[in-house]
C-alpha cells in the first residue's frame, strides 16, 4: 500500500499588514522618545505614526519590534502600547466587537472577522463543555506570528478592551503565548490577573462561562446588523501562500453549518459550495493542519452545546439539527467529545 502523499508545510506570508506600528510609534513619542531613527532605519512612511496600518515584510516587522524594545528600553513594550491604544484604531472589526451583545459574541466576531485586518491571521473561538471558551489566533507557517511584543500586545489589548466593554474587572481563566517566556513576567501577571504559559503552539485566551456571558455595555443590535452586512461585503486581500488561508477555514465552517439541515455534510457538497474541487478543498485543509472531519466535528460540537442549553429542544431534535440520522450516532460522538452522553451533560449543565 502506497503511503499518502506528503504536503509541504504552509509557507508564512512574505508581507503583512500591521496595526501595531502606528500606535507603537505614537507611544514612543508620547513618552518622550523621538521615533524618527526607527522610522528611517526600517524605511517606514514618514507619517507611519498616524496611519491605521502599515504593510511590511514579516521579517522586517520582527526586526522592527526587537529594535523598538532596545530603543525604548521597555521590556514590555507591546503590553504598554496595548494599554494606551485609542478607541477606533481597528475600524470595522472593532466596532462590530463593541456592538456585540456579550463577551462571547465579541470573541466570536473577532474569530470571524480578524482576517479583514490581515488575511494571514487564522483565528478561532471554541466553546468548551462547561460553557467556557477559547479564542486563539496565529499565522500558518509562522509559529511565533508577529513576534513576542506583537503577541503580548494582541492578547493584552483583547483583555483591556473587553474590560472597557463590560465595565467589569474580569480576568481570563488562562492565557497562552507561542513565544518563549521572557526573563520577567510580573507585568503580564498584573495585567491579565493570571500567570501566562509560554512556548505553546498558539496565542490563546480561555474564559469561563460567567465571563463570556457578561453583557457589553452599549451593545447595539441594530448597528451590529448594519456593520456585519458591511463586513460581509469587504473582500480581504488574498495572501500569497496558502491562498485564502484564514477566510477559508471560516468559510468551510459556515458552509458546513448551513448544510447540516440536509443531513451529514459531504466533502463534495461543501467543496462545491466554496467553488473549489474536492481535491483542492482537502489539500487546502491539510495545508492548514486540519481535515474535513475535524471541521465537521468542530461545528457540530459548538452547536451541540448551544442547542442542549435550550430546554425547548429534545435531544433527538438536537441530533437532527446537527445532521445525524440516528440518535445513537450523536450519543457516541458527544461522548467522544465530553466523556458523557448528551442527556447526562444537559442534566449536569442544568444543575450548575
Amino acid at each position: 500500500m502506497e503511503p499518502p502523499p506528503s504536503h509541504p508545510p504552509p509557507k508564512p506570508p512574505d508581507e503583512v499588514r500591521s496595526q501595531l506600528v502606528g500606535p507603537l510609534l505614537a507611544y514612543l513619542r508620547a513618552t518622550g522618545r523621538d521615533p524618527t531613527p526607527l522610522v528611517e532605519r526600517f524605511g517606514l512612511p514618514q507619517d507611519a505614526g498616524t496611519l491605521p496600518e502599515v504593510s511590511l515584510p514579516l521579517t522586517t516587522l520582527h526586526a522592527f519590534l526587537d529594535a523598538a524594545e532596545e530603543f525604548s528600553q521597555d521590556l514590555f513594550l507591546g503590553l504598554h502600547v496595548a494599554q494606551r491604544v485609542p478607541r477606533g484604531n481597528y475600524g470595522l472589526v472593532e466596532y462590530i466587537a463593541r456592538a456585540s451583545p456579550t463577551v462571547r459574541d465579541t470573541f466570536r466576531s473577532l474569530a470571524r472577522y480578524l482576517a479583514l485586518l490581515e488575511p494571514a491571521w487564522l483565528a478561532s473561538f471554541t466553546d468548551d463543555a462547561d460553557g467556557g471558551g477559547t479564542f486563539a489566533y496565529g499565522i500558518a507557517g509562522a509559529p511565533l506570528a508577529y513576534g513576542r511584543h506583537a503577541s503580548e500586545y494582541g492578547l493584552a489589548l483583547f483583555i483591556h478592551v473587553g474590560r472597557q466593554l463590560t465595565e467589569r474587572p474580569w480576568k481570563p481563566r488562562a492565557v497562552a503565548f507561542a513565544h518563549p517566556a521572557p526573563p520577567e513576567v510580573a507585568p503580564l501577571v498584573e495585567h491579565f490577573g493570571v500567570t501566562p504559559t509560554f512556548g505553546g503552539a498558539r496565542n490563546a485566551l480561555t474564559l469561563d462561562a460567567a465571563t463570556l456571558d457578561l453583557r457589553v455595555v452599549g451593545a447595539d443590535p441594530a448597528l451590529l446588523s448594519v456593520l456585519e452586512r458591511a463586513a460581509s461585503g469587504v473582500s480581504a486581500p488574498t495572501p500569497v501562500s496558502p491562498p485564502d488561508a484564514p477566510g477559508f477555514v471560516q468559510a468551510v465552517r459556515d458552509t458546513i453549518r448551513a448544510s447540516l439541515r440536509d443531513g451529514a455534510p459531504q466533502v463534495s457538497d461543501v467543496a462545491k459550495g466554496l467553488h473549489v474541487s474536492p481535491r483542492t478543498f482537502q489539500r487546502r485543509l491539510t495545508e492548514l493542519g486540519t481535515s474535513f472531519q475535524d471541521e465537521v466535528d468542530a461545528v457540530r460540537r459548538e452547536l451541540a452545546f448551544r442547542y442542549l442549553r435550550d430546554a425547548n429542544l429534545g435531544v433527538s431534535q438536537v441530533a437532527f439539527l446537527l445532521g445525524y440520522s440516528e440518535l445513537s450516532t450523536f450519543d457516541r460522538a458527544f461522548k467522544r467529545w465530553t466523556g458523557m452522553t448528551p442527556r447526562v451533560w444537559r442534566e449536569s449543565a442544568e444543575r450548575t
